[in-house]
């Protein structure tokens, strides 16, 4: 495991490229096994949790090449297996988005269990009720063996926004004889990039970007090419990278749309943004204030689904508030554990703010981060955030065992580097 050293106080400034959408393309690899010719997908991140979905799709059969940097081409003709790889399925979460095409295309599919971030409890209830929804019969005893007499179209109401759930149904919906209609759906920026990209191959896919879609069952999916749309997670965390740091920066290409709550959040703390067409500007040396609210109590931050304020950038909010004079409550109530995590290690680094409850810090602002020796967390966007307070901390900052942070953000060091900042893989 390699640890991240960051010499922090230095304003970053400069423009940058956000990361491409990793949820994006981690849903649209399985869905290349639903294509009768070849995908070629562009603007591909090079994440270790990419990695792991392409050997996945290849260990099922599939062929990969690459036909330039940043880019691959997906042939998922050749798959003859729907079994899920236990030992490469326990590397990811995402291994679980194969089940939806796999049991469309083979009427079975099989998974031992799935890894990712440990967030706490993270129920499978919601996709799998779907999925019997379908006419999936689902046998939960040695892991999960999912099979079905035919896929036939339902009306399927979730009981939570799951993303996960809600993009397997549509894998396992958009080849299903009849219409399927999901209430509650989730609706996040790499739901809607799956869903479009879908229908850019033949699918028939209503209400892209709302929490109903009705998608009507086709016999065939051509193949196609398509662009990962940028990661709104990545660009929330460099609005909140110059903000801490005093620094300005330009985000090129940041999908404006996609940040209207994310910035209406940001506000809360007196940070300011320019919109300039497609890019985000982030002024420098603002004040940071964090405001009551208009009855003047103790404002908040809290996660909800889309298009509410994402949980994964719950974590590098937290820095933002700390950061920003005065008090604000800072709500995860989608994880159990993210914020007990990260607020350990936030301490050692001389934070003002109090626990009060799994779920929620009240902040004492400003916080003045003291460099030090803190362990990276289980949970990707927790180890992002003291990366970010490294930045902001006076003196050095040892991000001990940090190679979750590649998972998301393969380039974060080269990138952050050509910013200004001093910081390197030890």
């Amino acid at each position: 495991m390699s640890s991240i050293k960051i010499q922090g106080g230095y304003s970053l400034k400069g423009t940058v490229k956000p990361m491409p959408n990793k949820n994006s393309i981690l849903k649209i690899i399985p869905a290349a096994i639903l294509a009768e010719g070849p995908v070629l997908i562009h603007n591909v991140p090079k994440s270790t949790s990419v990695r792991i979905l392409i050997q996945i799709f290849k260990d099922l059969g599939g062929k990969v090449s690459y036909p330039k940097e940043g880019s691959i081409r997906l042939d998922g003709s050749t798959i003859r297996t729907s079994a899920v790889n236990e030992e490469l399925a326990m590397k990811e979460r995402s291994s679980f988005m194969f089940l939806g095409p796999l049991i469309s295309r083979f009427g079975d599919s099989s998974i031992k269990d799935g890894g990712g971030c440990k967030l706490g409890n993270r129920p499978l209830d919601t996709m799998f009720k779907g999925l019997e929804d379908l006419g999936v019969e689902i046998d939960k005893g040695d892991g999960y063996k999912l099979k079905t007499k035919g896929l036939v179209g339902s009306t399927v109401w979730l009981l939570e926004a799951s993303v996960t759930g809600t993009e397997n149904l549509v894998l396992a919906a958009v080849k299903a004889k009849g219409t399927t209609t999901i209430y509650n759906a989730a609706c996040e920026p790499h739901t809607q990039d799956l869903c479009n990209f879908l229908n850019s191959i033949g699918a028939r896919i209503q209400g892209i970007g709302t929490n109903k879609l009705v998608i009507e069952g086709v016999e065939y999916l051509t193949g196609g090419e398509w662009t990962i749309i940028a990661d709104h997670i990545d660009v929330g965390g460099l609005i909140v990278t110059a903000a801490v740091t005093g620094g300005e920066l330009l985000i090129k290409n940041a999908i404006p749309e996609h940040m209207t709550q994310i910035i209406n959040n940001f506000a809360k703390l007196n940070l300011k943004v320019e919109v300039r067409d497609k890019d985000i500007f982030v002024p420098g040396n603002q004040e940071l204030i964090a405001h009551p609210n208009i009855k003047g109590d103790i404002d908040k931050i809290k996660d909800e689904p889309w298009p509410g304020f994402p949980v994964d950038l719950i974590p590098q909010a937290l820095i933002l508030a700390l950061k920003a004079k005065g008090n604000i409550r800072v709500y995860s109530n989608m994880y159990e554990v993210q914020l007990i995590e990260l607020f350990a290690e936030l301490f050692k680094m001389n934070s003002k703010m109090m626990l009060t409850n799994p779920n929620q810090i009240v902040t004492f602002g400003p916080t003045t981060f003291k460099g030090t020796r803190v362990n990276a967390s289980t949970i990707l966007q927790c180890t992002h955030a003291l990366i970010l307070a490294g930045l902001a901390a006076e003196g050095t900052t040892i991000v001990n065992d940090a190679d979750i942070i590649y998972r998301r953000f393969p380039e974060i060091i080269p990138t952050l580097k050509k910013l200004g900042a001093k910081i390197e893989e030890i």
